[in-house]
């Protein structure tokens, strides 16, 4: 194994990168006490260790909400991302098992509409990112048919939206805020609308899929809310204070005792607090393109990947899988498969059920059975072992 390989020196992903230079400021600032403490007359850099334990605790406390907080934003974003990926699959089943095909129209059709299901978590990844534009390379190919509704973003303020009069928005420029999945949503609102008054789908189906469609737009609701709702900046400054003067104090109250050791001492105590601060603002927005962040780069090409291998192929009717000869619905040991079983009367399959119940039934009585003896045997091998403890330790 190569030496950049160990887990313990890799970089990549870590916030040592984040915070090694202020590490390297406190050190020099450690030294410098400690020097003016040693060899400066009259200058002892020292006080009573009584300012630590109390910054120390409240520091800690900040810093356990603060951690707290950011890991809780990234789960709840990869939350709705897997219940997103949930209402796609469910609605791509719904479309592609559910929607009738009585002309190649109707396939064109539906290939269609499950595209637009993959450019909308295409398209939620890039406005997760604040990246506006229809003209990115893995959205462009899925959506450049559409018309552009150029409907506003809800991740910008409602003034960088408006903007002077001179602004004019452009759906293809990169800076325009656009919401481009919620365009999307309305494009399958009318397909199902569509599929429904030509009778192509059942009525339970068509519940199912616009419930799925409610549920995906939920969860882009719930993105903006992440997005658009940051640690409250007083919070983030007051904790960044804190740590910053729980950490400038540590050499004065260690100077006397450890001398040099101090600088290490100090070292790690600031790796300790500045990396579960840093810890805090890599994770705190989950969407971006930091090594900690979300990959929904993957997440993306998993859904694409999946969804065209499963329209990929004509779904079987249920007879073709049922009715197999390598389908053995008792298993081979009764040597009889799906075919054979269907020839037979009904009485005949029933009794077969009744069989194969009574043979479980009997397999848990004697499981009962060995279960109770091996507890029986258990108990009197305990009770044999306290008349030993007895016999042995009477008078």
């Amino acid at each position: 194994m190569k030496l950049f390989d160990l887990w313990f020196l890799r970089l990549k992903g870590t916030v040592i990168v984040r915070i090694w230079w202020q590490l390297v400021l406190i050190i020099l600032y450690t030294a410098a006490i400690i020097s003016i403490h040693k060899y400066v007359p009259g200058m002892h850099m020292e006080f009573k260790q009584t300012l630590i334990p109390i910054l120390g605790v409240v520091t800690g406390l900040l810093l356990v909400f603060r951690t707290n907080t950011a890991y809780d934003r990234y789960w709840e974003g990869r939350r709705l991302w897997s219940q997103m990926t949930n209402n796609i699959r469910t609605l791509t089943r719904g479309i592609w098992a559910g929607v009738k095909e009585t002309e190649a129209k109707d396939v064109v059709e539906k290939k269609s509409i499950v595209n637009i299901l993959i450019a909308f978590a295409v398209s939620t990844k890039h406005y997760l990112r604040e990246e506006y534009s229809y003209d990115h390379e893995d959205l462009k190919y899925l959506i450049s048919h559409l018309p552009s509704f150029s409907t506003p973003s809800s991740n910008l303020p409602l003034s960088k939206q408006t903007g002077s009069k001179s602004f004019k928005l452009t759906a293809h420029d990169y800076s325009t805020p656009t919401n481009i999945p919620v365009e999307l949503s309305y494009y399958i609102a009318t397909y199902l609308s569509s599929v429904n008054s030509r009778g192509l789908i059942e009525p339970p189906v068509l519940a199912t899929m616009h419930s799925a469609l409610t549920s995906l737009t939920e969860c882009l609701t719930g993105f903006e809310r992440i997005l658009r709702t940051p640690i409250p900046l007083a919070y983030s400054v007051h904790l960044q204070f804190c740590v910053w003067l729980y950490l400038l104090a540590l050499p004065y109250q260690l100077v006397h005792d450890l001398n040099w050791w101090t600088i290490p001492a100090v070292t790690l105590a600031s790796f300790s607090l500045l990396g579960i601060l840093g810890i805090g603002w890599e994770i705190e927005n989950p969407f971006g393109y930091d090594d900690n962040d979300l990959p929904l780069d993957d997440f993306c090409k998993v859904i694409k990947r999946e969804i065209r291998m499963i329209i990929g192929s004509k779904i079987p009717k249920t007879a073709e899988w049922v009715f197999s000869d390598q389908n053995y619905p008792f298993g081979k040991s009764l040597n009889l498969n799906a075919v054979e079983l269907s020839q037979k009367s009904l009485e005949e399959v029933r009794q077969i059920l009744f069989d194969d119940a009574q043979e479980v039934i009997i397999s848990n009585r004697k499981s009962l059975r060995f279960n109770g003896k091996n507890k029986k045997s258990k108990a009197n091998y305990e009770e044999g072992d306290n008349v030993k403890m007895l016999i042995t330790n009477s008078p």
